[in-house]
């Protein structure tokens, strides 16, 4: 399913298009074809405009690739390297209308909303005060917007601007004069009627359409009513039209709950505010279960959820929602059962001080079981002593205590450390073979791979971290295959973004259960 944004790029349409999905877009075409046919993208503009973090970098391969940059992520490192590339403005291509659409979606999407703002005040899209209501009202902030409906409706009165003039009238308690709107509007269009009927109509039930989630306006309509909305549409929206459900007090706590908690996965929701909803949850969640048993501070209330969440791969979400109630349990005899999940909590949770304050004890009362969490020690603090000696420790350890995946997991960490540029160690029995040559060529696209390993070379960045999320795209760490991962982990590496890259490598080493 192509994005939103590709859909408005291709048909050239307004802007009504916040939506996500896997971006699978066309190249932006900024020559219009004089004679009817497709245009070709541009490729006449000189590179020496092109200056910092775009250096060396052509607008062929901005056309391409940036309007596929992916929506739905939910790695921290990913994300703030999409907000890295979303800083940096393509210089040659800021006065075509289309780049500039595809840039501005992009910032709201992904929940820049004040950097939208400013943006949005810097351009002459025609589509500016439609654009402009779409903020407003994704962001909960319907006084401004009736404000302005109020104006525009004077001076453009089309449908868009009636439609939402009705659920002004209706918020600003005209409750008469918006029915009579909307039964006016009802002879014109059916488009939206339903919906804005369900105001006036208390035992109304329109179902949850497509167009509400492509639509902040239709989306605060449908929160006022109050209705729930199902998970399967939910994973629909984008992470800030989430984290408005969420916050919206005349919602189902059932569906704010959910939408919360899609949000905070996707990096628009804060972990202290999911948490004051857990609080008046009833339901037997494991967060939920998580939130009653970090209020009774017993630690054996406290191990089988650990275990879950560990098994479930949610120890980074468990992390990020508790961190305030995580770091008031101490280090003791008593909670010494905690500690491989503590260790692996805080750094998902990148408190890294305090994932070493628990290494530390775990090492000095269980150094047999502490073995472990080496790796990820190691690739979190690189001055940690780590070498052959340290590997094959950690090898015995998976053999006699994981004998089923030990070879695997083996396989993962040396591919990760030789992307990091270290020594990858000896091998153990039954590792996999790597893959031929056939196998690898067919986990990539070839041409942003050749793309991609001469940005890295040459220490493009702004290059490389576009064509690196592109390639990652919106799969989850953990289902990357580690030969894909590690030949892009090794780009990063190559490029200079070598912080980035450990980090990144311990999400992956995490996520993957290591």
């Amino acid at each position: 399913m192509k994005s939103s944004l590709s859909k408005a790029l291709i048909s050239g349409s307004t802007f009504l298009f916040l939506h996500w999905g896997p971006c699978n877009s066309q190249p932006i075409q900024l020559v219009p074809p004089q004679d009817g046919s497709p245009a070709e993208p541009s490729r006449e503009l000189p590179l020496q405009e092109v200056t910092g973090f775009w250096e060396g970098t052509p607008p062929s391969l901005i056309e391409t690739y940036f309007p596929q940059l992916p929506l739905r992520l939910t790695s921290p490192l990913l994300r703030s390297l999409r907000v890295e590339i979303l800083k940096e403005k393509y210089a040659p291509l800021l006065q075509n209308p289309l780049y500039e659409k595809t840039f501005l979606s992009l910032l709201m999407e992904t929940g820049q909303i004040e950097q939208a703002k400013e943006f949005l005040s810097e351009t002459n899209l025609p589509e500016k005060d439609s654009v402009f209501l779409e903020l407003l009202w994704l962001i909960g902030e319907p006084k401004k917007a009736c404000e302005k409906i109020e104006n525009l409706i004077r001076t453009s009165p089309n449908l868009e601007w009636k439609k939402q003039n009705v659920y002004c009238l209706f918020l600003n308690g005209e409750g008469e004069r918006g029915k009579i709107a909307a039964e006016l509007l009802s002879e014109t269009t059916s488009v939206a009627s339903p919906l804005l009927n369900s105001l006036f109509d208390p035992s109304s039930r329109p179902p949850f359409e497509d167009s509400i989630v492509h639509s902040p306006f239709l989306l605060n309509v449908w929160c006022t009513t109050g209705q729930e909305i199902p998970e399967q549409d939910l994973k629909k929206l984008n992470p800030p039209s989430l984290a408005f459900i969420a916050g919206s007090e005349k919602m189902p706590l059932k569906t704010r709950l959910l939408a919360a908690q899609m949000a905070f996965q996707l990096g628009d929701f804060k972990g202290e505010t999911l948490l004051v909803l857990l609080k008046d949850a009833r339901s037997e969640g494991l967060l939920e279960k998580f939130a009653r048993a970090l209020t009774a501070s017993k630690a054996e209330n406290l191990l089988p959820l650990f275990e879950t969440a560990a098994k479930d791969q949610k120890l980074n979400i468990v992390a990020d929602v508790f961190k305030p109630l995580l770091t008031k349990i101490d280090p003791s005899p008593e909670t010494l059962p905690l500690a491989p999940y503590m260790i692996r909590a805080f750094l998902s949770a990148r408190e890294k001080d305090l994932a070493q304050k628990w290494g530390t004890f775990f090492m000095r009362e269980s150094p047999d079981e502490a073995i472990a969490t080496l790796p990820l020690l190691h690739i979190a603090f690189p001055e940690n002593k780590w070498g052959e000696t340290q590997l094959r420790a950690w090898q015995a350890y998976q053999s006699r205590m994981n004998p089923e995946s030990a070879a695997r997991s083996s396989y993962l960490l040396r591919h990760v450390l030789e992307a990091l540029g270290e020594v990858p160690g000896p091998t153990i029995k039954g590792e996999p073979a790597a893959p031929s040559w056939r196998q690898g060529k067919a986990l990539f696209d070839e041409t942003a791979l050749a793309l991609l390993d001469s940005a890295a070379t040459s220490k493009r960045k702004g290059e490389v971290l576009l064509l690196t999320l592109i390639m990652i795209g919106e799969t989850p760490l953990g289902d990357l295959s580690p030969e894909k991962f590690t030949r892009l982990l090794g780009a990063l590496y190559k490029a200079g973004y070598t912080t980035e890259a450990r980090s990144l490598a311990l999400e992956f080493l995490l996520a993957k259960g290591i």
